[in-house]
Parts: C-alpha cells; structure tokens; sequence
C-alpha cells in the first residue's frame, strides 16, 4: 500500500500512509480531517527539492469495490523536502456531518478503503543557454555589483554581476559565446495511493467528534468446539451484511440463535411463562422470551407464509438483528461452564 511518482530523473518519490494514519478533530457541522503520510526518496539523486503535496480523496462502497466517491480534497499544512530516509507529511481538510453519514453507508460496517489520488508540485532549476549576442542583462550601478559580493546571491542576480564583470574586463563575448544558465520551472506529477482505515479504528474517531458511539463485543468460543458453529455463522452473518445481502444475513444469524435455545432451554420456558402476568416471571423466563422474541423475529427472513411474506428487513434491522445475536453468544459463553 504505498504510492510510487516517478520524478523522470532515476529518482522517485515514495508515499505510504503511517501508523494511525487518519485523525478527525470536532468542528462546525463537521470535522475536520488530518491525514498523516509517510514520505522519501528511493535514491535521493536530486537533493534539496521541496513538494508541495494534495489530494483528493475518494471512498470505495464495500458492496461494489468498483464504485467510488469522492470525499474532499486534503492540502500539506507545509511543503517537505524529502530524503531517503522517510519523513511525515501532514495533510488536512474538512467533511460534514452529512458526508461522515454516507461515509457509514458506503463503509457497510466494514474496513474504510481510501484512494488518494496525488499531486505534488516542486520548483525545480533546469540549465538553459543562450548566444551571449542575444543575451541582454539588466544594467547594474557599480553601487549594486558591490552589493552583490557582498550578500548570498540569488541566481540571476549573480549571473548579472557575472556578465558585467566580464564585458568589462575583456570586452563583448564572441558571437560563438553562449551564456548558461538556469531557470526556474514549476512541476507536477501525479499518483495513486489505496489503504484501509480498520474499522475499530474508524469507529474510534466518530466517537471522538461526536458523529457515532460504537460498543466493542467479543464473542468467544466457549466449552472448545461445542459453540464454533454458532460463533461461525455469526462471522459469516456479519460478512453477508457488508455486501449487502440483508435477508441472508439474517437467516445465517439465526443458525446461531437456534444453539442459544437449545442451551438455556428457553421454549419449555418459554412456554410456561406465557401464561404467567409479566411481572410474575423469574428472571431465566424474561430472558427466554428475548431469545425467543428474537428468534420469532428472525424467522420472517427465511420462511415466507401468510404473516411473513411481507415483512421486509432494512440494513438496520439487520445490523440490530445480528448485534443481539451477538450478545447472546456472549452471555452463553460465560454461562456455559455451569450449563
């Protein structure tokens, strides 16, 4: 993942992003965006050039890695001189609030996938000549050439003093002269650069600007191979969700739901506190009827009968759907060294 510009001399510059490359900052119906880079020179062969580096950056939607769009555009806060040995380079810009929602959208849950597309501009000296015939310098006052000994020269101004110092001592140059020189040009080049934001990490800066709150849940496997299924169909329940494929996601999710009442036992409680009051119920029979709430809840995703085949689940639902399923899972795996 690193981005390679190619500088037409041998040399080229090297991009990639660093460790904890992305950070968001609160601001005014939004945030603002810093991207940190890594950036060098593979062999360093033209020193002490200055790039000034931007971008544009675009989003992948992680149902359809073709589709991509654009988010803002990040500026350098300062040009950087790069050598062969890396040195960071600070980018920043600015998205709404509304942009950090479709951003959640397209991410789908996901890792965030970034294309960068870069610009980095130089000023670089290219030598030029011209006959000393056609060559009129600027005039300079005796006053000014003294100056010019005395103080750092810009390149012009010394290639003035220069040619006055000449003429003077030895008279016109030849028509076969030619003065050399150099002359400033300004340059861009261009390259791509993709990476992945992990989602935690993600998750993370959204909460830092207020954008988003996220819950960590790890869900292990619990009593060795007795609830790997379960664990399995929760993974794969969660990938189909990121593609897109609500229903499915919904019916693998409730592969794993099915183990949760088997373990805990939940329809024979379920069935004798049907006929309880509400507040009469232990706590094992309010927590069947979540189980089996969630259960009944699922199903309309994979059985479609007189009741059920109308109901349509959004990504929400399903994100919801699949969240308690993991909560369950975990709260089975704690219990399971006493069920």
């Amino acid at each position: 993942m690193n981005a390679v510009i190619n500088l037409g001399n041998g040399d080229s510059l090297q991009l990639e992003p660093a460790r904890r490359a992305l950070r968001l900052y609160p601001g005014v119906g939004g945030a603002q965006v810093e991207l940190t880079l890594n950036m060098s020179k593979i062999h360093g062969l033209t020193p002490d050039i200055a790039y000034q580096v931007n971008a544009r950056v675009y989003i992948e939607d992680n149902t359809n890695r073709q589709q991509q769009r654009m988010l803002c555009a990040l500026h350098a806060t300062n040009p950087i001189t790069p050598i062969v040995r890396a040195g960071a380079v600070q980018l920043s810009g600015f998205v709404t609030d509304e942009q950090l929602r479709v951003v959640e959208q397209l991410r789908g849950g996901g890792d965030l996938w970034l294309n960068l597309r870069l610009t980095t501009s130089s000023i670089e000296w290219q030598a030029d000549s011209i006959p000393a015939d056609q060559y009129q310098p600027p005039l300079i006052s005796d006053e000014e050439l003294e100056g010019l000994r005395q103080d750092a020269l810009r390149r012009d101004d010394a290639l003035r003093a220069t040619t006055k110092f000449l003429t003077e001592k030895f008279g016109p140059l030849p028509s076969s002269a030619k003065v050399t020189f150099e002359r400033p040009l300004t340059k861009q080049r261009t390259g791509d650069l993709r990476f992945d934001i992990n989602a935690g990490e993600w998750a993370s800066q959204l909460v830092h600007v207020q954008a988003g709150a996220f819950v960590e849940l790890l869900v292990p496997l619990a009593r060795g191979a007795d609830y790997t299924g379960a664990v399995t169909a929760l993974r794969e329940a969660r990938e189909l969700l990121r593609q897109g494929r609500v229903e499915p996601a919904i019916v693998e999710a409730r592969k794993a739901v099915e183990q949760v009442r088997v373990a805990y036992g939940t329809q024979k409680l379920f069935s004798a506190a049907v006929k309880k009051p509400p507040r009469q119920r232990t706590l094992d029979e309010r927590w069947a009827f979540m189980v089996e709430d969630l259960f009944s809840t699922m199903s309309g995703a994979g059985h479609k009968d007189e009741v059920t085949k109308d109901f349509e689940y959004t990504r929400e639902d399903g994100e919801m759907l699949i969240v308690a399923t993991a909560g369950m899972l975990k709260r089975l795996s704690a219990d399971s060294t006493s069920l």
